[in-house]
């Protein structure tokens, strides 16, 4: 796949139109056009979008009145919005699925005998219910066996199905919540996996050299090399086969791309959120997650919901011989922690966090649990003041101040802003003194790490909370949590309408989580703003923004600012900078805007073959850990899109390979 942007911005070369698009766009300028490898082309234009058939030719072109919806974000990332509790319901139905015939493969040999040795003579015993870490020095009673146990559905999913699909004989995992998937199932599904078919479909010229140094520099050093190699050395083939083994297609998108630009090493596209669909088209996590556990159920795997994981058991050495699980001592031979992040854990996020993380969109089973049982048992930690940062406009109805007072969290959904609601044209985010206080175009992980300001003169943390205000124009053209302006054409609605799935609301009714004002020095007032300063403020944005021009903070001057950030809000072709519009007519409108997250980024220390190790570096037997609850591999930096579920997929892949033995 190749990529087309406006000639007054960037061109890809040999990027040529078929006679169809170019007549549908003449006197137009294409914002991204995508060229497959088929010769299909995908993608949409200023106020016109086009359908495809899975993976084929143009089936018609369908005209829009409001903002562009692009076929490849349909449902990405916010779609859960408004059915997120009934995706709950429908992800934490373990109705029942017909199962393959499933032959039971031998003993996992290289991981029971470890276990069953471990066990040898150990007399009965009653389960516990919590405390410390379970040891062999006791009698243990096992109420259950298996080879592979995997602690959490998110990216454990993946864990779960490469032990299964290789024959690691009997596989379990146990899920704390309802909600099949956890939080990897609430995403738009992306993985970022660096040197891939995708990216080689697409033409990306990339090297192993060069991952590395982008990801060295963005994580100013942190990222352990020898975990990030691993990674890279595995990704290709984790892609390849999992491709192969669920009929999926992945598919390199500009969208998402590295978000630290320009940092050496940095390239537009083709390491992250490669985007999977199947015959019927692009899949989105919830349809991926349930396709998955399809296949595992059809291996046989048994599957536990609201089963929590509690402990970790081990022997007096410290090797892990199984895990508490639903008050159960399950044995196992490998113990694979996928247990996510800590988000709602408020003494934890107090003791590691550097500033007030307000919202998550993260599932509520996410209390660190895996964090904590590793660390019972010696485990290190690494990374833990990191989040995938998310910052939202606050729509819960929880009172900030409160908030940062009890060091408490909001479960928000709606209001997360991947990009649609910040870098809007005639919108701004500003702090209490009515200061700007980011490029509202840029990453959200890189506008959430604006929260950190401290005004040493104050002294605090100023721009928490921070202030979301837009004017009358950008009310009127765009959707925003809980006002959706319809625009509907032919059967085809616009990306908004996608997202929330609702009609358009009535534009002067406004949401309760936001206020109206006349004037801005009016909206100051209503939302606690300082208003000259507020005033000053958006008279020399407005006065910039007029000429397309940021030079505060150089909005619309990145790629990804323009190609991610303007697709996903909208950005106006009309205008000189198509993600910057003064704020030039009332009524104005306010919200909350507060720093959150999609989930923590820090947990328990792993090796370059995802095994969790103690303080002194040295692995523990039998424990790996993927995704959220482990160091990962980035160094805990948001390095680009997708980069969770991608290295919690890699990861897994190389987690039971190594527990059987396999070369990785």
């Amino acid at each position: 796949m190749q990529v087309c942007c406006g000639a007054s911005r960037r061109t890809v070369p040999n990027c040529a139109l078929s006679d169809e698009l170019r007549a549908a766009v003449k006197g137009r300028s294409p914002r991204i056009i995508a060229l497959f490898d088929d010769g299909a082309e995908r993608g949409f234009y200023q106020n016109h979008t086009f359908r495809m058939s899975a993976w084929g030719q143009i089936t018609a072109f369908v005209r829009l009145t409001a903002v562009p919806r692009d076929p490849r974000m349909q449902g990405y990332p916010n779609r859960q919005g408004r059915r997120f509790a009934e995706r709950r319901n429908f992800m934490g139905d373990n109705k029942g699925m017909d199962r393959r015939g499933f032959l039971k493969t031998a003993a996992f040999s290289s991981l029971a005998l470890g276990g069953a040795a471990a066990l040898a003579g150990c007399a009965p015993a009653a389960g516990t219910d919590g405390g410390a870490a379970l040891s062999s020095t006791g009698d243990i009673a096992w109420d259950k066996e298996v080879d592979v146990l995997v602690l959490g559905s998110g990216t454990g999913a993946f864990a779960a199905l490469v032990a299964a699909a290789k024959g690691a004989g009997s596989v379990c995992l146990v899920e704390k919540g309802t909600m099949w998937g956890g939080t990897a199932a609430t995403s738009g599904g992306g993985l970022a996996v660096p040197l891939t078919y995708a990216a080689a479909d697409a033409g990306v010229s990339d090297s192993k050299e060069e991952i590395v140094k982008y990801f060295k520099n963005a994580s100013d050093g942190r990222v352990d090399e020898a975990v990030l190699n691993s990674f890279i050395d595995n990704g290709s083939d984790f892609i390849d086969w999992i491709s192969e083994e669920m009929g999926w297609k992945f598919v390199a998108s500009p969208l998402f791309g590295d978000y630290y630009e320009p940092m050496e090493g940095w390239i537009p596209m083709g390491r992250g959120s490669l985007g999977a669909a199947n015959a019927d088209g692009p899949l989105v996590a919830v349809q991926m997650w349930e396709e998955m556990k399809a296949k595992m159920e059809g291996y046989g795997v048994e599957i536990l919901m609201g089963t929590e994981a509690t402990e970790l058991i081990t022997d007096g050495a410290g090797a892990v011989l199984g895990a508490v699980c639903g008050g159960q001592n399950i044995k196992a031979g490998a113990v694979i922690v996928a247990t996510g992040g800590f988000d709602h854990n408020d003494e934890m996020r107090a003791k590691y966090h550097p500033f007030k993380i307000m919202a998550t969109n993260a599932v509520p089973t996410n209390t660190g649990d895996g964090q904590l049982m590793g660390m019972a048992i010696g485990a290190n930690v690494s990374y833990m003041d990191r989040c995938w940062g998310a910052p939202a406009i606050l729509t819960t109805g929880d009172d900030p101040a409160t908030l940062i007072a009890e060091g408490t969290i909001a479960q928000e959904i709606a209001g997360t802003d991947w990009a649609m609601y910040r870098g809007l044209p005639g919108a701004v985010v500003v702090n209490k003194k009515g200061r700007r206080i980011g490029n509202e175009a840029g990453p959200y992980d890189l506008f959430n790490q604006a929260f950190a300001y401290y005004d040493t003169g104050e002294p605090g943390h100023v721009n928490i909370p921070a202030y979301f205000i837009c004017d009358a124009a950008c009310w009127a053209t765009y959707s925003l949590p809980g006002h959706t302006v319809g625009a509907v054409g032919e059967g085809d609605g616009s990306y908004f309408d996608e997202t929330y799935g609702g009609e358009a609301t009535d534009p002067a009714e406004v949401p309760a989580h936001f206020v109206q004002a006349d004037t801005l020095e009016e909206l100051a007032g209503k939302l606690g703003i300082d208003p000259a300063g507020l005033t000053a403020e958006i008279a020399a944005f407005n006065e910039n923004a007029a000429q397309g021009k940021d030079p505060v903070y150089h909005r619309g001057e990145k790629h990804l600012d323009i190609n991610t950030t303007g697709v996903m809000a909208g950005s106006r072709t009309d205008l000189a900078n198509p993600v910057l519009a003064p704020l030039a007519t009332g009524p104005f409108y306010g919200a909350i805007y507060v720093p959150g997250t999609c989930g923590t980024a820090g947990g328990l220390t792993i090796n370059e073959n995802a095994q969790v190790v103690n303080t002194a570096g040295e692995p523990i037997e039998h424990l790996y850990a993927v995704g959220n609850c482990s160091s990962g591999v980035s160094g805990g930096t948001y390095v680009h899109g997708g980069i969770s579920l991608g290295s919690g997929g890699v990861m897994s892949w190389v987690a039971v390979n190594h527990a059987m033995g396999a070369t990785a």
